[in-house]
Parts: structure tokens; C-alpha cells; sequence
């Protein structure tokens, strides 16, 4: 998977961008001080991914200060077919693959796949566990259409759930929910725990070999409705037995907005017991460890965007990072220096893209 030409018109502190990539150098070397704008050159290809800002923004904040609109486009190849994602935003969003009109999220999903690793992964590892929650969602849901659809109608009936569990009228319908709400807790329980061991496997293998760590890791996923079988009606027993006090908390203490992922480092929780450097590596194995699982569901490699987390490590880390990436097809790397290519092996690779103030000042451009 290549993208061979960005376009960009206000879209963050871009006015007129207008890049081509050469295929025979994979490796985007984007380098500025920070403030320059690099970070959003990734936020860019991030977008045609998972049409969202990965610093949570709302649509109408990544318009350039001064303009109404923003309008984007991705020429890209998958599997020796070129592609196109066009997206317009106008006050409502307007989205077009090879130029048809698509309506629904799951459309673009798995289109362009990329994997953006920031110094922000770390709150993965050691932050709450709906940050913990989100990561995994998205993963799932860009491999399984199914999946996303059945976490939108729990998110649908868990709300009409909770207006119930909050006012205290109508609580007679509370066992409808709930049987309502076991067959997707089912399934949604039984994709996480499918994704966990894959991930697990790739995760502890990498983390042993990059960080030069004896240590075991590990990564549990956390249910907060255990069932010893395949069965929904366990689930709806476990929520009848618990009705009473879900009525005295006034909203839904179970299910999969409850779930939890944990991180572990010799049976010990991450935030108990690893240093920042075991944690930081530990958020780009994880990163790492999802890029090798799409390239093993799509039989292509994603686009790797790397947001300075390289700085981060040191410098023999540093080369085991860069060399476990080596063989994807295309990556954006963004540096604060130029001196930082000599981390690289084959600089006959590399494109460098250098900013200053949203313009473009050296890269490949026709």
C-alpha cells in the first residue's frame, strides 16, 4: 500500500498542498522544528484512514484559520490498483472513493490503512481504560464491519438503558435490554479476546527482542461480565442478578464499556512496576504489533506514520525500531533535524520533506 499524491486546501496550516511521492524511496523523512506543521502532514494521511483527527478534533477545527472549508484528496495504490479518497467539508462532510459518494464510516475503513505511532501511545499502556477501550475499538472495527456495527447498537441501547437506570420509570423494561443487549456483549467479548491473543503473540516476541529485556509481557483482556461459556443467557442471568444495583448507581456498571485491556510486565501492572523507557518502548511495540496484524488480515502492508517517537528511545533501540519497520512498503517519519537521517542504513530511500510555516520546502514534487 503507496500513496503517491496528497492535496490538501486549508486544511490545518496547509493553504495549497500539493505533493507527489516516489515509489523507489519509501521512507518520507519529514523534518521541521516543532510548530512547523509535520505533525499535521501525518494528521493529513491519518484522516483519509479513519476520516477523524488523531488529536480529537472536531472537523470544523482543522479548517486553516481565516476559511470556511477544507477539501483533501489521497491518490494511493493497493494491490497495483490506484485508488482515490476525495473528502469536503463544508460545514457537513461530503466523502467520495474513486469518486463515488459513500454515506457510512465503514465504507472508508480498511480502504488506506495506515498505523500512526505518537509520544501520546503511551497513555495506552499506562492511562485510563477507555483510552485502553478506544485503541482496541478502532483496531477491531477496521478488520470487522460486524463489529463496529454491533458496538454502535450496544453504545444505541446502552444510552436508552441508562435514561431508564437514571430516571427510575419504566424499569420493568430493563430485562428486555438486557436480553437485547447479551447477544452483542456476546459477540463483541468474543472478537476482543480473539484480537487480544493474536496481538499477544506478536507483542511479547517484539518487546523481548527490540528492548533487550528479559522481562515477560503480557496483555490480558478484562471482561467485566465473565462467562464460563458460549452463552447469552449466562449474560442475561448476570444482569438480573445485578439489577438491584445498577437501579442504585442509576446507570450500567456492566458490559463493554466497562471492559478493561491490561498491560502486564512479570504478572505486575505496567504503571506499578516498569520504567518509562520499558513503557515508551512498550507503546511502539504495541503500535508495531497492530501494524504486522493488518498486514497478516489485508496480505498488504500499511503505511506507517511515525510522529517523532523515534526521538524518544535511545540510539540502539533507535536502530532495532527502524530496522523491525524496514521492510514496509512507505512510512512518514517527522524529525525536528536533519541529523536524525544518519539513523537510517539506506539513505538512497529517502525522501526528505522539509517545512517551514506550512510550505513545502524540499521533497519530491513534479
Amino acid at each position: 500500500m503507496i500513496i503517491d499524491k496528497l492535496i490538501a486546501q486549508n486544511f490545518r496550516n496547509y493553504k495549497n498542498l500539493d505533493l507527489l511521492f516516489n515509489r523507489n524511496k519509501p521512507i518520507n523523512v519529514i523534518i521541521s522544528p516543532n510548530g512547523m506543521g509535520k505533525s499535521n502532514l501525518l494528521e493529513l494521511i491519518y484522516y483519509f484512514s479513519y476520516i477523524r483527527s488523531f488529536r480529537n478534533l472536531y472537523d470544523k477545527e482543522l479548517i486553516k484559520k481565516g476559511n470556511k472549508s477544507f477539501f483533501i484528496e489521497c491518490e494511493y495504490n493497493n494491490n497495483q490498483i490506484d485508488n482515490k479518497i476525495t473528502i469536503k467539508y463544508h460545514k457537513r462532510k461530503e466523502i467520495f472513493i474513486n469518486n463515488k459518494k459513500v454515506y457510512k464510516f465503514s465504507e472508508v475503513l480498511g480502504k488506506l490503512v495506515t498505523v500512526l505511532f505518537c509520544n501520546e501511545d503511551i497513555f495506552i499502556i499506562n492511562g485510563s481504560p477507555f483510552i485502553r477501550r478506544k485503541f482496541f475499538d478502532l483496531l477491531i472495527s477496521t478488520i470487522d464491519n460486524k463489529y463496529l456495527h454491533y458496538l454502535r447498537k450496544y453504545q444505541e441501547l446502552l444510552k436508552q438503558k441508562n435514561f431508564i437506570l437514571k430516571n427510575k420509570s419504566n424499569d420493568d423494561l430493563l430485562p428486555v435490554y438486557n436480553t437485547q443487549i447479551s447477544q452483542i456483549i456476546l459477540y463483541i467479548q468474543k472478537k476482543r479476546d480473539e484480537i487480544i491473543t493474536e496481538i499477544n503473540k506478536i507483542f511479547q516476541e517484539v518487546f523481548s527482542s527490540v528492548g533487550l529485556f528479559d522481562d515477560k509481557v503480557k496483555i490480558v483482556y478484562s471482561p467485566s461480565i465473565k462467562t464460563s461459556k458460549d452463552d447469552h443467557n449466562e449474560i442475561i442471568k448476570f444482569y438480573n442478578d445485578n439489577l438491584n444495583k445498577e437501579l442504585e448507581y442509576g446507570f450500567s456498571i456492566y458490559g463493554p464499556h466497562r471492559d478493561n485491556y491490561i498491560f502486564l510486565i512479570n504478572g505486575i501492572i505496567f504503571s506499578k512496576y516498569a520504567s518509562l523507557g520499558q513503557t515508551r518502548l512498550a507503546s511502539i511495540v504495541l503500535k508495531f504489533s497492530q501494524s504486522e496484524y493488518y498486514k497478516k488480515i489485508f496480505n498488504i502492508a500499511p503505511i506507517l506514520l511515525l510522529d517523532d517517537v523515534i526521538l524518544e528511545l535511545d540510539t540502539e533501540r533507535q536502530k532495532r525500531v527502524l530496522d523491525k519497520i524496514s521492510d514496509y512498503q512507505q512510512m512518514f517519519i517527522t524529525v525536528t533535524d536533519k541529523k536524525y537521517i544518519k539513523l537510517f542504513n539506506n539513505i538512497d530511500n529517502i525522501n526528505q520533506i522539509e517545512i517551514e510555516k506550512g510550505q513545502i520546502k524540499t521533497g519530491i514534487r513534479d
